[in-house]
């Protein structure tokens, strides 16, 4: 995840900006800014501090990594409407990836799109999925399926969502340490500011993701 907003000096996972018309109400005077980025899951704190994590023992608890992994900042580059309802969003962005077992930093950049639509019954609130291309400094690439829920305050202009995204499994390099990596996260666009910044954590308490045999594989 996750999503990128006020000159790519800032960085991204995701974030979209579109109005929607309140069709029960004046379609001229009702609109719903709409924003997407990366990337959530569960409720974490928009702070810097470590993530509200559930570690009772109880097997069913939510269990995210100390510190984010996906920290960006997001801007949209275009949006087409696609329909009545839903709208495709494209954005830029950058910022930094953590690797959770050795703590490295990894600057990287990236673009990607995402479907928007109003929720039913929430007018202020959307919901967005797209995909987004990760590129590090070092070239090594890498990939993001994403889904988000939004809801947006329009006085001042601001939101606050949530965002769950799932790594591609087949990056190299820098990057490999990701791949399959399942993460949670926020998406808060700060009142006026033009940017949506992404703060994603890894899930770790779901199921790992098997390791390839490649030596029985090339055996059989």
């Amino acid at each position: 995840m996750f999503a990128m907003r006020s000159e790519v000096s800032y960085i991204m996972h995701f974030h979209i900006k579109e109005n929607f018309h309140n069709k029960e109400k004046d379609k001229n005077n009702n609109r719903v800014t709409a924003a997407i980025t990366i990337f959530t899951l569960g409720i974490i704190l928009a702070s810097a501090a470590s993530p509200v994590v559930a570690t009772t023992g109880n097997t069913t608890g939510l269990e995210l990594s100390p510190k984010p992994v996906w920290d960006e900042v997001v801007i949209n580059t275009g949006s087409t409407p696609i329909n009545e309802t839903h709208t495709l969003v494209t954005f830029i962005g950058n910022g930094t990836m953590t690797i959770p077992d050795t703590g490295q930093t990894i600057n990287m950049t990236n673009n990607g799109y995402g479907i928007i639509s109003p929720i039913p019954g929430n007018p202020d609130t959307i919901s967005a999925s797209g995909r987004e291309a990760v590129f590090s400094e070092d070239g090594d690439t890498s990939a993001i399926t994403f889904h988000e829920i939004v809801r947006y305050d329009p006085d001042p202009p601001q939101g606050k969502g949530i965002v769950i995204a799932v790594f591609d499994r087949n990056a190299t390099g820098t990057l490999a340490p990701f791949n399959g990596m399942i993460v949670t996260g926020i998406h808060d666009e700060p009142p006026n500011a033009g940017v949506a910044i992404i703060k994603l954590w890894e899930w770790q308490s779901g199921i790992p993701i098997p390791t390839r045999n490649t030596a029985t594989a090339s055996a059989n």
